[in-house]
């Protein structure tokens, strides 16, 4: 599904597929060194390979991911640059989300694009409840989870705030 974005641009959400995982990698790799911190609560250069595998193994139930792909102006070449996904907790009716979106495509709207279709596809597996964890010094991701109507229910630890959105 093509998206037009707040600055005009055009981009592709569609759901992961096995056969994102060199683009996923490309994708996690071309994030700064603090993006990645604050996807991953750690700071990592580089994923390993059987989370890049994990992260693409979606069964669109308990595990669903999308990602945004824009296509150079040839529309020969696609790049990622924006990934969203829930994973469910075994047996319940809750999921564990996480999005990032790359630097450059930030505050047009893509966030919220992924969101909503995540939200969508949650919705349709049953799920009631979203969460996730956010360091407590990304304020960019608190208020972007709040402005979907999340809500803060503690401190899960001392460095990073848990949101939940009920569906």
């Amino acid at each position: 599904m093509a998206i037009r974005l707040d600055d005009g641009s055009s981009v592709a959400i569609r759901s992961i597929r096995a056969a994102d995982l060199d683009p996923l990698r490309a994708f996690f790799g071309s994030l700064t060194p603090a993006t990645r911190r604050l996807r991953f609560h750690v700071s990592v250069k580089e994923l390993p390979e059987s989370l890049l595998q994990d992260f693409t193994s979606v069964d669109h139930r308990c595990h669903a991911a999308f990602v945004a792909e824009v296509r150079d102006a040839a529309q020969r070449k696609a790049a990622l640059v924006g990934e969203a996904r829930y994973v469910r907790q075994a047996g319940t009716d809750a999921a564990e989300v996480a999005f990032v979106v790359a630097e450059a495509w930030r505050r047009l709207g893509l966030g919220t694009s992924l969101a909503r279709r995540l939200i969508r596809r949650a919705r349709l597996a049953g799920l009631r409840r979203l969460f996730g964890d956010v360091l407590a010094d990304n304020e960019q991701a608190l208020r972007f989870l709040r402005s979907l109507g999340a809500q803060a229910i503690a401190a899960h630890d001392a460095g990073t705030v848990r949101l939940c959105l009920d569906l």
